[in-house]
């Protein structure tokens, strides 16, 4: 048998704090057969479907796709479709981050061999259980504007080298499943920051050969900031969470460098061509 322990919160709820102190909840405990190959996601359906039907999560796709399964197993984020039970019911350690003020202090727990703690992603507002408010994450995607302009990149057919494509190709992976901004650091003490998937999807168009310069030259803007790719502390914790392997500091860190070029070719009276 396997204990899961699920934090529960809805409005009005009293008891433990959640992930970002907006809303306060308790731990829930259930016990279910492990089945060989049985994941996260599985053992909250079957949560849901024998113990208590009131269990509110997010799901889809169910096969690492959609990204909308993600939450904090064991104290680290994962989609729970793709994690299964096996790999993370050995006990441990779990560390997790108290914002106070421009303080994040660690918080270690104990999970005993055989229990799971699933727990709602830090960094969002907890609507419901596991159900976070994802809205700041998609407004700041959607504030780089990441997409082609026009409808088109240019006239007539454009074409990409095989070595423009690998350079690319990382970046256009991402889920928008939400794991690298709540495993981000500087989003957990400044809501204002981009975020790690906006900014590698920002390197994603930047670094793109069929991206038009003007259109470039907007996005590069919007991101030559604190609240952009100078407010990244290059800690690689969105990185080592991606389910996808984007590598979001290898993006920020390139975007800085084109920064610095740009700036060097205005000094020097290289800005224009």
């Amino acid at each position: 048998m396997v204990v899961f322990r699920v934090f529960r919160w809805e409005k009005g709820m009293d008891g433990e704090k959640s992930g970002k102190g907006e809303g306060k909840g308790r731990y829930d405990v259930f016990q279910l057969e492990e089945k060989e190959g049985m994941t996260v996601l599985e053992a909250l359906f079957a949560i849901k479907e024998e113990l208590d039907g009131t269990l509110a999560f997010r799901y889809s796709c169910r096969g690492a796709v959609c990204g909308s399964c993600a939450v904090l197993i064991n104290g680290f984020p994962r989609l729970a479709c793709r994690t299964q039970v096996r790999e993370v019911m050995g006990g441990g350690r779990v560390v997790a981050l108290d914002v106070r003020g421009p303080l994040a202090l660690p918080r270690v727990r104990k999970t005993e061999p055989g229990e799971v703690l699933v727990e709602p992603l830090p960094g969002f507002k907890v609507i419901k259980d596991l159900v976070v408010d994802i809205k700041g994450f998609f407004n700041a995607y959607r504030e780089i504007t990441p997409w082609f302009r026009d409808g088109a990149p240019g006239e007539g057919e454009s074409r990409m080298s095989q070595r423009e494509r690998e350079r690319v190709e990382p970046y256009t992976n991402c889920i928008l499943c939400g794991l690298c901004y709540s495993a981000c650091p500087v989003q957990k003490r400044d809501p204002e920051f981009l975020g790690p998937a906006s900014l590698a999807k920002a390197w994603r168009f930047i670094s793109d050969p069929r991206f038009k310069e003007r259109d470039k030259a907007e996005i590069l803007e919007k991101v030559d900031s604190p609240r952009g790719v100078w407010g990244c502390d290059t800690v690689y914790m969105c990185t080592d969470v991606c389910p996808k392997k984007v590598p979001p500091t290898q993006g920020i860190t390139s975007i800085r460098r084109q920064l610095l070029k740009n700036s060097i070719k205005k000094i020097l009276g290289g800005g224009k061509r």
